[in-house]
């Protein structure tokens, strides 16, 4: 519910927006833009999915637009001491564009991690998958505007998921980036966001 009145106050906010021509609304304009779309990220990095029917190894597949953001967050990952585990990496066959992931408590999914054959006794029978929501022509999902900083959020939750193995979502109100509904720390200060990621990832690999 709260979602939906923060969808409805959005549109409001920027119905209001359109009404006026202060000198300021530029600037105000472009805050409630932000605004708005994180409301609207709930359902990125849906719940993983975990999957244990026997499979054959999907078909590799990497979005050529998608893997230097990959490469980037393995590097964070390094220079923070939270290096991701060669089989998790090694399992990451699919890192692809994906025109429709559903929805998830009435939100359209932006990102989705599927883990395959899990407990597969044989460890190059285990996949890992990662599917990002691709944008319309303009550049939308859904409400959400999938702008170069917001599809980072996306790809870096996703690969919490698939390459560090983090299950399950912190709740909202400490808004990190495992969080199921994204921080507004992304875009204010999107490296104290990834610190504090990672932090919590050697902490949580230590027990």
């Amino acid at each position: 519910m709260g979602v939906l009145l923060a969808a409805a106050g959005c549109e409001m906010l920027l119905l209001l927006t359109s009404l006026t021509s202060q000198p300021l609304m530029p600037v105000l304009s472009r805050i409630i833009q932000y605004f708005c779309i994180l409301m609207a990220l709930v359902a990125c990095g849906s719940q993983p999915t975990e999957n244990d029917s026997p499979v054959v190894k999907p078909e590799s597949s990497f979005a050529a637009d998608l893997m230097p953001l990959v490469a980037a967050y393995e590097a964070e990952a390094v220079m923070a001491g939270a290096p991701v585990a060669p089989e998790f990496r090694r399992q990451l066959v699919q890192v692809d564009w994906q025109n429709d992931l559903g929805t998830q408590g009435g939100e359209t999914v932006l990102g989705r991690c599927e883990r395959l054959n899990e407990n597969h006794p044989d460890p190059d029978m285990r996949f890992r998958t990662i599917r990002i929501r691709r944008p319309d022509a303009r550049g939308y999902v859904g409400s959400t505007r999938m702008d170069a900083l917001t599809l980072r959020t996306v790809v870096y939750h996703e690969l919490g998921h698939c390459l560090h193995d983090f299950r399950g979502h912190l709740p909202e109100t400490t808004h990190q980036l495992m969080s199921a509904s994204l921080p507004k720390e992304r875009f204010q200060s999107f490296q104290a966001l990834l610190q504090q990621h990672f932090s919590l990832l050697k902490t949580k690999h230590k027990h």
